[in-house]
């Protein structure tokens, strides 16, 4: 593999990173746009645009300063996303690749999100993938299953309507706790009861391994309103035991149904090893719960470093590393982002068809 420099910006993360031959990490960079997104209560795209503009460049400059040698290589998220903000990245990686006569790699966010947790920040080189791999996908925008097979992606199973991630945030918002939601209803769900409040549980007969978050997300924010939760969480106080409740049991509902697929998948598939990646990947109680699963079933089930959970350019790179290594270029005169989940790499595009997908 090449060293290479990833770049993602595909909603409002700005994150640049250089990994070795080896799939180390030499440099991660990031720039947060939370501060400037959290009085909307969420991502404002455009806003996101241009917060990637003025920080790109200089974070492209501190990363080659800090390399441990020449870059080799341009890998660049160009899709799915916010296309504004992956029309940025893209424009860019495709000047930087073009101007220094580098092969250029397009990836797709969900790639990265699936081999991350592959990848170290101690130094460490990248561990190989396994043949045969469970994953799930769980984020802001995403919640799918995958069947990562001797170098294919196969998509078992998705959200029908609102991902995981975009539900703790809305869930949060109406509490008053603010944005990004998932850490903070994190925190308040390990001092609460997580069967004190009566939420559902879809599950969809057609697509047993699909998932429904919106009406799960309705329900809370109805309890929230019925009980006046809100006005609890927003006195600058202590909350109460009645959001603390709330919020585990909001979070119990979520993590039981981002894993309620994996006993049946697993039978099918015998994977060697389950992981999962994305924003919700950094709730304890999901990764609480998925290696208990793992030990009580005797599988291997690894998680990525909660600094990789959210959109990096680590994963970026290393997916780029890979695909290149199996033959893939794309032309920087040509590469456009794509912002639906529609695009995707050609091999995995050829995976999902062949799932029906």
């Amino acid at each position: 593999m090449l060293r290479t420099i990833g770049i993602e910006t595909s909603c409002d993360e700005s994150a640049v990173a250089i990994v070795d031959s080896d799939g180390r990490v030499e440099v991660s960079l990031l720039s947060s746009q939370i501060a400037a997104h959290a009085p909307f209560g969420g991502v404002v795209p455009e806003l996101a645009s241009r917060e990637h503009l003025k920080a790109l460049p200089y974070l492209v400059n501190q990363a080659l300063e800090a390399a441990h040698g020449p870059v080799e290589m341009v890998a660049v998220t160009a899709g799915p996303g916010l296309i504004g903000a992956l029309l940025v990245g893209v424009r860019f990686a495709a000047a930087f690749a073009w101007g220094r006569g580098l092969p250029l790699v397009a990836v797709d966010h969900l790639e990265g999100h699936l081999v991350s947790s592959l990848l170290c920040l101690d130094g460490g080189p990248a561990r190989p993938e396994p043949d045969r791999v469970l994953a799930l996908v769980a984020s802001g925008g995403h919640s799918s299953w995958y069947l990562m097979d001797h170098g294919s992606r196969v998509r078992l199973g998705r959200t029908r309507d609102d991902a995981a991630g975009e539900s703790f945030d809305k869930v949060a918002q109406v509490l008053g706790l603010g944005y990004p939601g998932g850490p903070a209803i994190d925190a308040l769900a390990r001092y609460g009861d997580s069967s004190a409040v009566p939420l559902p549980r879809p599950r969809l007969k057609d697509a047993p391994f699909d998932f429904s978050f919106s009406g799960l997300k309705s329900a809370a924010v109805r309890w929230i309103r019925k009980h006046e939760l809100v006005d609890d969480a927003a006195d600058g106080g202590e909350s109460s035991a009645p959001i603390r409740d709330l919020a585990a049991s909001f979070e119990a509902a979520v993590v039981e149904q981002l894993l309620s697929p994996l006993p049946e998948l697993a039978a099918i598939h015998r994977p060697q090893l389950v992981t999962a990646s994305g924003g919700v990947a950094a709730n304890s109680l999901l990764r609480n719960s998925l290696s208990e699963w793992g030990r009580e079933h005797n599988v291997e089930t690894l998680l990525p470093e909660p600094a990789l959970t959210t959109d990096n350019a680590v994963m970026i790179a290393h997916a780029g590393q890979l695909a290149h290594r199996g033959g893939r270029s794309d032309d920087p005169r040509r590469l456009d982002a794509r912002a639906r989940e529609v695009w995707q790499p050609p091999g995995m595009r050829r995976g999902l068809s062949r799932a029906g997908v």
